[in-house]
């Protein structure tokens, strides 16, 4: 598995908005902004891994495009 799936990070979202609710009394609006926010910040942990993934496997492997660039310079 390279990066999380979606639906992982939405039911991780929901489980912290269902914890925020239930034990710090957080009304509808701000459990609707803690999984917002929970899943924003999971899909950017996940592009930035994918990213970073990608760009390791293109520095890494020669013929790629970012080899010929560098050559090509």
């Amino acid at each position: 598995m390279k990066t999380l799936p979606f639906a992982v990070g939405f039911v991780v979202a929901f489980g912290t908005g269902y914890v925020c609710g239930e034990f710090f009394g957080f009304p509808w609006w701000q459990r609707l902004i803690t999984v917002v926010v929970v899943v924003m910040a999971l899909e950017g942990a996940n592009q930035a891994v994918g990213r970073a993934r990608a760009r390791k496997k293109a520095l890494g492997e020669p013929g790629s495009e970012a080899d010929q660039r560098s050559s090509s310079s």
